[in-house]
């Protein structure tokens, strides 16, 4: 059995209610039809006039972005992005759907493309597109360091709690985990 607390709840006295939440391939205006052409640009463009704190905002979908790479998610699509809607404003979701992607080689791409015609799950995609999300080159570069020290520092300890075996530990490192091609 799973339990899964789940964020688009809240409860009302004794019952609970439904968070009124949009995906970002309805606030790009996309159909399923049309979701290959749904960017991570034009999402930080709608980030930057329709949400609530749109800096801070703006540096977590960075962050998410930056993220998804250096952990393999690839299934990063604009309907596992979202935010809550309260008839006026839009507020980030808390991350979800974050699944990291076997690779049988080096070379990976995001769903969303992330800067132009560009989807490659490389570090060096995002530098191309942090200015979409109000940050400077140093900003970004610290944003990689950060999460590259957190992926390390907490690695053993999220091994252990997920009772991987030392083979799955080993087959996870240096492949859907920081692998050399997200950093080249």
């Amino acid at each position: 059995m799973l339990l899964i607390e789940r964020f688009d709840r809240e409860q009302k006295t004794q019952d609970w209610s439904r968070k009124a939440m949009v995906s970002a391939l309805t606030m790009l205006g996309l159909d399923d039809m049309m979701a290959r052409y749904a960017s991570y640009e034009t999402f930080a463009e709608i980030i930057r006039h329709r949400f609530t704190d749109p800096k801070a905002t703006l540096e977590e979908v960075f962050s998410r972005l930056v993220f998804n790479i250096l952990c393999g998610n690839t299934d990063d699509h604009a309907r596992n992005h979202a935010a809550f809607w309260n008839g006026k404003e839009l507020t980030l979701t808390p991350a979800y759907d974050i699944c990291p992607q076997g690779r049988t080689g080096n070379e990976a791409s995001q769903a969303m493309l992330i800067s132009g015609n560009n989807n490659l799950s490389q570090l060096k995609s995002c530098l191309e597109t942090a200015h979409n999300f109000l940050l400077s080159e140093v900003q970004a570069r610290a944003i990689f360091g950060k999460i590259i020290s957190a992926i390390k520092r907490h690695w053993d300890g999220v091994c252990e709690e997920a009772e991987l075996s030392e083979v799955d530990k080993k087959l996870l490192w240096g492949r859907q985990f920081l692998n050399p091609f997200s950093t080249e």
